[in-house]
């Protein structure tokens, strides 16, 4: 590694990974944060069983190794956190700083290895929503990231150097990457083929990813024993075997995976034409239209249940997938032309990073989505900032305060989009607890604040809901089914007013967490805002006896009435 870190460099980094997460610390819990604190409740009581429990997470109560599809780390640190402060949305925000700040100190020091603009290129990483979004959940993604490039930085000291110990912290932290989110794995390939390339020395360092595999054939041995299954192939099974249901054309997969990238690294967006000129301005302009005729002619898309040129879905809608798709073609290339220029060790290193990643979130993963684009940041940043060495600082430097304020726009929609949740699970319990058994449909975050009411999950597969009772249906959720037509119940809504940008619009449009609910990361000017309903039974529902097949409750039909309508 190159000598001469700078204090103050590190400090500038500092500031810049947390500062902009502390308006955030109490974010409701969102998405698959559920999942991570069920998990962190049964360490707390059983430390050797981590998923020894059972949960609703799929419409049906089921063993948790079922739907869980992470190994436990993260819920590790969560139960540790935990123990002091208990499960407070404050508490765990601010435990969650730690990881993302060494993610950004990673990446810092990691560039140093490879570029002269070191700070810059950290910089232009944390300015993603990519990271800040992510940084404010307390889900697996950033803390991968911290473990991811900090391996890396021993990894390759260990090489430069030819330390030993080196060797074997990086071996160790993979073990670590690869326990908290499993996409860690993918760094013993990666740092095979970087080692490979490095020569004699390169081929001795082998040995020391012994220390990752002994680790996940340790852990796969174990939840065998525990659960009856290796979870470590069990999850990939799972990932590509809920990808074979989907009927998304290959060239679209790949189309949604670069707008994705693009507009996950939007920091790429400001950087390239201000680093690169004219040329990349009009390459950028090429590419856009590219990208919008691509979209047009297409007309629709299917699985996202999406129709150009319908209410919100017109010209604006393919400029902003266009805009995104030149931003992550732009971020490609960058990864190619470096190694066609140097075609050195570094150079395949970046590009196997960036194409694995790339490769995995568009072909193998179950659903395209933002934290699947994460680990790549880095490499990105990186990129851009070794072809724009010798261009200027200021070209380099001042592209970032727009993609800083733009990824904290992003990550305040999502706030919101999270503590809509929250608030709309208080009013419903607030407002109808007594009217009778309170159920509910809908999971992630909607799920925990319901059930830390007292409500309960509907069970397809065997509850009984009698007259009387009350169900609340988050319309923007999933797992949701259909009350048959004949059913008599009356509906009441809560709805809250859309914002000017949605991560996960109700209506599609943008699928920040799973492409399925949109083709992009994130939507300007979205049709619909966050609506919750409340039905009140006026006969018994039982289940699964009087159950219809899953289906989004706006493209339903629900007759539904404001509150408070006799």
């Amino acid at each position: 590694m190159k000598s001469g870190l700078k204090a103050s460099h590190i400090l500038i980094v500092s500031l810049a990974a947390v500062l902009p997460l502390l308006p955030f610390v109490d974010k409701a819990f969102h998405i698959d944060d559920t999942l991570f604190i069920w998990t962190a409740r049964q360490i707390l009581e059983r430390p050797w069983d981590f998923y020894g429990f059972t949960g609703n997470w799929f419409s049906s109560e089921n063993t948790a190794h079922t739907f869980i599809k992470n190994p436990p780390l993260t819920s590790y640190y969560i139960a540790f956190i935990a123990l002091f402060t208990g499960f407070s949305e404050r508490a765990l925000h601010i435990a969650f700083l730690v990881p993302a700040l060494f993610a950004a100190l990673g990446t810092y020091v990691l560039a140093f290895r490879f570029t002269r603009m070191p700070l810059a290129a950290a910089l232009a990483a944390v300015a993603t929503p990519a990271f800040l979004v992510s940084s404010t959940n307390i889900m697996c993604d950033v803390m991968l990231l911290a473990f991811w490039n900090w391996a890396m930085f021993f990894w390759i000291r260990g090489l430069d150097k030819g330390r030993g110990l080196d060797l074997a912290i990086g071996g160790f932290l993979i073990a670590l990457a690869a326990l908290t989110k499993y996409f860690g794995v993918s760094l013993i390939p990666l740092f095979a083929a970087y080692s490979v390339f490095q020569g004699k020395k390169g081929l001795k360092a082998l040995a020391y990813l012994l220390i990752p595999v002994a680790a996940l054939a340790g852990y796969q041995f174990y939840t065998q024993y525990m659960y009856g299954r290796g979870l470590l192939f069990d999850a990939a099974d799972y990932a590509t075997g809920i990808k074979v249901f989907s009927a998304m054309p290959q060239h679209e997969r790949v189309f949604t995976g670069v707008v994705f990238a693009g507009g996950s690294i939007i920091a790429a967006l400001f950087l390239i034409p201000s680093l690169f000129g004219l040329r990349a301005v009009a390459a950028g302009i090429a590419l856009a239209a590219a990208g919008a005729a691509y979209a047009y002619l297409k007309g629709s898309f299917e699985e996202e249940d999406i129709v150009l040129f319908k209410p919100a879905f017109g010209w604006g809608f393919i400029a902003q997938m266009a805009v995104y798709w030149a931003a992550g073609a732009g971020v490609l290339f960058l990864a190619v032309s470096d190694f066609m220029k140097r075609k050195d060790a570094g150079s395949v290193l970046l590009l196997l990073w960036v194409a694995g990643t790339f490769f995995f979130a568009v072909f193998v993963n179950w659903s395209i989505n933002v934290r699947s684009i994460l680990p790549m940041v880095p490499a990105v940043s990186i990129l851009i900032m070794r072809a724009a060495e010798g261009r200027g600082a200021l070209r380099a430097y001042l592209p970032v305060i727009p993609a800083f304020a733009f990824s904290f726009f992003i990550t305040q929609a999502d706030y919101n989009f999270a503590n809509s949740a929250r608030t709309a699970a208080r009013l419903i319990s607030d407002g109808y607890s007594g009217e009778g058994a309170l159920w509910f449909q809908g999971h992630w975050g909607f799920q925990y604040y319901m059930e830390s009411a007292g409500a309960v999950p509907i069970d397809t597969k065997g509850s009984v809901i009698r007259k009387g009772s009350m169900v609340a249906i988050p319309y923007n959720n999933y797992g949701l089914k259909r009350f048959p037509d004949r059913l008599d119940k009356t509906g009441m809504v809560d709805s809250f007013p859309p914002q000017y940008v949605e991560t996960m619009p109700q209506g599609g449009g943008a699928g920040f967490y799973a492409h399925q609910w949109g083709p992009m990361p994130f939507m300007l000017f979205p049709p619909k805002g966050e609506t919750y309903v409340v039905f009140r039974m006026n006969e018994d529902w039982v289940l699964p006896r009087d159950l219809l097949a899953e289906d989004m409750p706006q493209r339903a039909g629900f007759p539904v009435r404001p509150r408070g309508t006799p």
